[in-house]
């Protein structure tokens, strides 16, 4: 586990300065595509370790069956917290 969660950071780090590099030397902006990309490359690692430790490993929009939604009226708006 610790193994996965290093690798996913220092990778998800790297490709992101990587992009940034090439970014840059296509553009000829340099460093500001390095830079912006090796924080956003730091968020996104660091939201990859938040999702492996707490054991979400579901896609974005995805809803388990019965999930936050159990009892529902078919047809019922799930986002409706109104109980009318």
């Amino acid at each position: 586990m610790g193994l996965r969660i290093g690798i996913e950071l220092v990778v998800a780090i790297g490709v992101a300065t990587g992009l940034g590099w090439a970014i840059d030397h296509w553009l000829g902006t340099r460093p500001w595509g390095i830079i912006v990309l090796f924080f956003l490359g730091v968020a996104a690692g660091m939201l990859n370790v938040y999702r492996a430790v707490s054991g979400i490993s579901t896609p974005v929009g995805y809803r388990r069956p019965g999930a936050n939604g159990a009892g529902r009226r078919p047809g019922q708006d799930p986002w409706d917290d109104d109980e009318n």
